[in-house]
C-alpha cells in the first residue's frame, strides 16, 4: 500500500539523531559560551522541547555539562557548555520555598 511504501522510505532516509546537523549546530552556539535550551532555541530556531533530546545525547556522550543553573521563577534551568578539562556538572541548587521568599 501507498503508506508501508511511505514508512519504509521514510525508515531508510531518517539518520540517528547523532548522525543529524542539529548536534553540530548546539556545539557550534555553545562554542560562544554557555547557553541554556532556551537561549539555543532562539538561535538554532528549533523548539526547546525538540532541543532537549539532542541536549540529553551530547550530555550522555560527554561532548557538553551543566556549567551552572538559571532560576528566575519556578524550576532551575541548566546552563550548558562544552565539557573542557574533564569538568563535571554544577549540582542543582535548592527549591526556593515560599518561607525563604519573605
Amino acid at each position: 500500500s501507498l503508506y508501508q511504501r511511505h514508512e519504509r522510505i521514510q525508515c531508510e532516509t531518517v539518520r540517528p539523531r547523532s548522525e543529524q546537523p542539529i548536534p553540530t549546530l548546539i556545539l557550534r552556539d555553545l562554542s560562544d559560551g554557555p547557553a541554556t535550551k532556551h537561549d539555543l532555541s532562539e538561535t538554532t530556531g528549533i523548539h526547546p522541547r525538540n532541543l532537549l533530546h539532542y541536549i540529553r545525547l551530547l550530555h550522555a556522550d560527554g561532548k557538553i555539562r551543566i556549567a551552572d543553573w538559571e532560576q528566575r521563577t519556578g524550576p532551575a534551568v541548566p546552563v550548558y557548555a562544552i565539557k573542557k578539562n574533564g569538568a563535571g556538572d554544577v549540582k542543582r541548587p535548592a527549591r526556593i520555598t515560599k518561607d525563604y521568599r519573605k
